[in-house]
């Protein structure tokens, strides 16, 4: 008797040490899978800022690489103008030079004129010095009657007097070479300073086009940089999410898995289905692409409901989707929900939630023409019609 209770006692203390060791290491795994999940959600947190402030970085490049085009486009037409007006000034240019030509040839017309006077001029004169001064007295003494002394007289005075128009018709012929050449002159100098200064502004606009040209280009590049992090970010994410739901799987030992059936309707309150499960055009695109869940249109701040119990793999802002959730229910069955209003998400990443349990309120975030609640049910990740899964 005494040996069997020895023997019970041997058993017991040997359960004893095993078990022990075995909570041990349990309690060990659990804290481990805790930190997994802290630094993962970490991570993922890290990761949508990252996501959320590369489409911000899109959005504010997008609207200076706009406002840079209005720019290029005012500096064209600026352009444009000023090459025109340089045109019309080449043309004036080679108009007043065909002016100064032509003013040069009647300049020089002018001067041969003046010369053939000033020949007649000094031919009178060389005749009067052979002759000899003769004065009015010489004309009367030597006249032969009162009407010879008159007829003398009138061809003396008319000699004196065609000896002065000759006089004033050079001088004339000189002012009006000299001011011809003035104006001409003038107005050339004046149209060449006009066009130097007009090319030197469609040289100053082309410089400024230019430049806004390569900003172009830099915001273009940019702009690239920026929407390849945040589709980075966002394959990151769901990689992150897939790794949470396991993670939560091993911690909560959750047995979740969807066998079939019906889903619930997210909404228990009446609303409007403004856009099935297919191909349709894009309200903000005006592309045609598909469409890869049902619209239901209801009021701002109605609540959201889980259509079956599971793992929140994301609760946050996600893209196109804007503030949205999306549930594992296990058997490779998700649901999302998406455009839930800001301050509208009720649970969070890794939370188990059950069928029929509050999760959200719609809203009209992300891509949205009003508020409604995109709902979709995704088989192995790839987006399938949900009406044959509701009630």
């Amino acid at each position: 008797m005494k040996r069997k209770i020895v023997l019970t006692l041997a058993v017991l203390l040997v359960a004893v040490l095993v078990t022990q060791p075995y909570q041990g290491k349990a309690a060990t795994q659990l804290d481990k899978i805790n930190k997994q999940i802290k630094d993962l959600q970490n991570e993922m947190n890290r990761k949508a800022q990252l996501k959320k402030n590369a489409e911000k970085s899109v959005k504010v490049l997008t609207g200076k690489k706009e406002a840079t085009k209005e720019e290029i486009d005012a500096l064209m037409s600026q352009i444009d103008k000023v090459g025109k007006d340089l045109m019309q000034t080449e043309n004036k240019i080679s108009d007043t030079e065909q002016k100064l030509q032509q003013t040069g040839l009647e300049l020089e017309e002018a001067m041969k004129r003046e010369e053939e006077t000033g020949n007649q001029l000094d031919t009178r004169l060389q005749v009067m010095y052979k002759n000899g001064a003769v004065s009015y007295m010489d004309v009367l003494l030597s006249s032969t009657s009162f009407g010879d002394f008159l007829t003398r007289f009138d061809a003396m005075e008319s000699i004196t007097i065609q000896t002065r128009d000759v006089l004033n018709e050079k001088k004339a012929a000189r002012e009006l070479v000299a001011k011809k050449q003035q104006e001409v002159a003038d107005e050339l100098m004046k149209v060449k300073a006009l066009y130097e200064q007009m090319a030197d502004q469609k040289a100053d606009l082309e410089s400024k086009e230019n430049a806004k040209e390569k900003m172009v280009a830099k915001l273009n590049a940019q702009i690239v940089e920026s929407e390849d992090i945040s589709d980075e970010a966002e394959k990151e994410l769901m990689d992150m999410a897939k790794k949470m739901a396991k993670l939560q799987a091993e911690k909560n030992k959750a047995k979740t898995y969807y066998t079939g059936g019906k889903l619930a309707v997210p909404l228990h309150t009446s609303y409007r289905l403004s856009s099935p499960f297919g191909y349709r055009i894009h309200p903000i695109t005006g592309a045609k692409k598909l469409h890869t869940g049902l619209d239901m249109a209801a009021p701002q701040g109605t609540p959201i409901y889980a259509a079956e119990s599971g793992v929140v793999l994301v609760a946050q802002w996600w893209s196109g989707y804007g503030n949205c959730i999306i549930i594992n229910h296990g058997g490779g069955l998700w649901t999302l929900y998406g455009h839930i209003k800001n301050g509208g998400i009720l649970v969070e990443k890794g939370q188990t939630v059950k069928r029929g349990e509050k999760i959200a309120l719609v809203g009209s975030t992300g891509n949205s023409t009003g508020p409604h609640l995109h709902f979709e049910v995704r088989k192995n990740e790839t987006p399938v019609d949900p009406a044959p899964y509701l009630k």
